[in-house]
């Protein structure tokens, strides 16, 4: 199991720097956070703080891109999620801010 999940790490750190360079190399105004890959491989889910519609845009070409650079049977399908965590932390942290103003 644990193996298992090392593996998994490893695929998900592999993917994460194949898009990372492939944004970077085409100039693609986006902000990646993170991978997730399922455990069958199916799917890998891409977070992004920007650049969500620029990258929908290009996933097939990144899926090409995963599939030359790393052996796996079958590429994942990449689904991009933008994630507003930091967003919301940050506006949380205003607010709180406000109202310690206030006091």
């Amino acid at each position: 199991m644990q193996k298992e999940n090392r593996k998994l790490q490893r695929i998900d750190s592999d993917i994460y720097k194949i898009i990372a360079t492939y944004v970077l190399e085409n100039g693609i105004d986006a902000e990646v956070l993170e991978v997730k890959t399922s455990a069958d491989l199916s799917e890998c889910k891409v977070f992004v703080t920007k650049g969500m519609e620029e990258l929908e845009r290009v996933t097939n070409a990144l899926r090409s891109e995963i599939a030359k650079r790393m052996n796996l049977k079958n590429t994942p399908k990449l689904k991009v999620i933008l994630d507003r965590g930091r967003e919301n932390a940050d506006r949380v942290a205003e607010l709180l801010q406000q109202i310690n103003a206030k006091k």
